[in-house]
């Protein structure tokens, strides 16, 4: 790797949000290490093949200490772990052993290899809950509805903890509701599968459709994390795009897109775990120059398109076997 580049570590980065993050930062020009379990025959385009270094590790690893000692890297940035509500309600010590083990493990490998590395932590908004008044900042008060939130939580101390006590710096970026490219899990994907489905059955969405979140582009949370970065700054960030969206807009947006005529049908009630209500305050990023990119109804559009192609390789596949 050039010294003149920038050396970044994506842990994580076989996933949905390490994979887009490791692309972005390949397009800034910066010399990208992928460390995570990784699937190249995938043909959806997100495995993170703009990496110049693949490291094939399940943290915590023995051997993450020798790689960051080899290559001293400027910023680290944390997708690794588990990031399903629903897994956490069911295997709530699982959840806190992918999450908080595998954090705090990687924060001592920096503090003692390359104390000078920005660790970037990629938190969640599940940690605010159900908010008491809207836009949320990061001053709001923290009360999870699972161990995911809470768990995510956790991590955030012990990254406060590492920089408090021992100077590593740490910024933490409380995530919402992210999407993209690539993503096979939560309510998109799912709205796919039952728009695509051929049975005549109507759509059945959770809850009464009146719910609201607040959707951001994974290209947007690659851009935040480098304006953190940039600024050399420290503390929380909401990440978000600061505007609230109905679940009955996304559904009916995702209906035109994937060229459906299907009836939907809202269950009325909420999964357990799910907040009814968000709309992030991103004042103090957008104060670092960080402006949502992607608009939702372009990155919606976008995602659709993807899911068709994904679901036609998928078809295909499964036919040959």
């Amino acid at each position: 790797m050039s010294d003149s580049k920038r050396r970044v570590f994506v842990t994580g980065a076989g996933g949905f949000l390490g994979s887009h993050i490791c692309r972005y930062f390949c397009e800034q020009g910066d010399a990208v290490s992928a460390i995570g379990r990784f699937h190249f025959s995938s043909e959806d385009g997100h495995t993170p093949r703009f990496a110049h270094e693949f490291h094939g590790l399940t943290l915590p690893d023995a051997g993450m200490a020798e790689i960051l000692r080899r290559a001293r890297p400027h910023l680290v940035v944390h997708c690794a772990g588990s990031s399903s509500v629903g897994s956490s309600l069911g295997q709530p010590h699982v959840d806190f052993q992918r999450n908080v083990e595998v954090c705090a493990s990687l924060l001592e490998c920096i503090r003692h290899e390359t104390p000078d590395t920005t660790f970037v932590l990629l938190s969640s908004a599940a940690v605010y809950g159900n908010p008491q008044q809207l836009p949320i900042t990061e001053a709001a008060p923290i009360q999870p509805l699972s161990p995911y939130g809470y768990h995510k939580r956790m991590c955030e101390a012990v990254a406060e903890e590492y920089f408090m006590l021992y100077g590593v710096r740490a910024a933490i970026l409380r995530i919402f509701s992210a999407y993209g490219e690539g993503l096979r899990k939560q309510v998109l994907f799912d709205l796919c599968q039952k728009f695509s489905a051929n049975e005549n059955e109507p759509v059945e969405v959770f809850g009464t459709g009146k719910e609201t979140r607040d959707f951001v582009h994974a290209s947007d949370i690659a851009q935040a994390i480098e304006r953190v970065f940039e600024a050399r700054e420290t503390g929380l960030f909401n990440v978000a795009s600061g505007c609230q969206t109905s679940v009955a807009g996304v559904v009916e947006q995702i209906r035109q897109s994937m060229g459906s005529g299907k009836d939907v049908r809202y269950t009325g009630s909420t999964r357990q775990g799910d907040p009814l209500y968000w709309q992030a305050d991103i004042s103090r990023i957008a104060n670092l120059g960080y402006r949502p990119r992607v608009l939702l109804g372009e990155g919606l559009a976008r995602y659709c398109r993807w899911f068709q192609e994904w679901n036609r390789i998928e078809n295909r596949s499964r036919y040959a076997a």
